[in-house]
């Protein structure tokens, strides 16, 4: 986007960084903030996006569950792709004010999307990884349940041996909950850092994890607030999720937003470079990859 020279000089310029930055418990309300203006800004035209984002999802894994086996293995990582494009939309809005629901797509033919497919892949892997280790952890309390069930052992008998067993299905859940914790923290930030600012799967996991790690606070705040509001958004026969479905991705990307950019006061020249000793520029891929988007 071109800017003016002279009100460069005197105006907050938002400037990517490549190191996250910590922002507190407040940034999760802050990022919700952020996420509900983008919404209210374009309301249909977002509950319009959510709309053609499950068809085409749907369409999707429709055609992918007949093919044996692969088909379901393949269909999450191509409407992951799809959901990135969703992000990417929120960052048209935030830098144009406008949408074009072609931007949903953005992922498949800016050819990001190995990285997003590599960046889910990884992050799946983690969540794996923890349902075996409290598979494994739990193996011996789960089998003999599993052997009374089947062996038809008197129901007082099977409700004691659960009881006797309560601390090892304690372990088997809270195992599975820090993986599924670390797994959402690796894949966070990964669509706007692959498709706004080129990273590749690794690097972009890196980062999320970094992010993650510094705003712990306002990411247990942002998830707690975020699951009430989806909470309430069912109560009216589930249609308030039209708004808080999208709500969940626009306040996910005024995380990134918040955490990867930051104001700087300085000088620019005609060639889009930040003056200043304490200012980061934008590396020439995610220059390039910002231009698609926005333009």
């Amino acid at each position: 986007m071109e800017q003016d020279n002279n009100s460069s000089q005197t105006e907050p310029q938002e400037v990517f960084t490549p190191i996250p930055q910590a922002r507190g418990a407040s940034g999760g309300v802050r990022w919700l903030g952020l996420g509900w203006d983008l919404i209210k800004e374009r309301f249909w035209m977002w509950i319009g996006v959510i709309i053609i984002y499950f068809i085409v999802s749907l369409i999707i894994s429709t055609i992918l569950g007949f093919i044996p086996l692969i088909g379901p293995i393949i269909s999450p990582f191509i409407t992951t792709v799809l959901a990135a494009g969703v992000v990417a939309i929120a960052h048209q809005q935030y830098e144009t004010q406008r949408i074009d629901v072609d931007t949903l797509f953005f992922g498949f033919y800016n050819k990001r999307y190995l990285s997003l497919m590599g960046a889910y892949g990884i992050s799946f892997l983690i969540l794996l990884a923890g349902i075996i280790i409290a598979i494994l952890v739990s193996s011996a309390a789960m089998m003999d349940i599993i052997y009374a069930i089947n062996s038809d052992y008197p129901d007082e008998i099977i409700t004691e041996m659960m009881v006797d067993n309560a601390s090892g299905f304690t372990l088997f859940f809270v195992i599975i909950a820090i993986f599924g914790a670390l797994s959402t923290a690796a894949y966070w930030f990964v669509p706007a850092l692959v498709l706004v600012n080129g990273y590749k799967a690794f690097p972009a996991v890196k980062a999320s994890l970094a992010a993650v790690k510094i705003n712990l606070s306002g990411g247990f705040f942002f998830f707690i607030l975020l699951f009430f509001i989806l909470a309430i958004s069912l109560i009216p026969f589930g249609l308030g999720l039209l708004i808080t479905i999208p709500l969940s991705y626009t306040a996910m990307y005024g995380s990134y937003r918040d955490i990867f950019y930051h104001h700087n006061i300085g000088s620019q020249g005609n060639n889009g470079g930040i003056g200043g000793n304490s200012t980061i520029s934008l590396n020439k891929t995610a220059e390039s990859n910002i231009g698609k988007l926005v333009s």
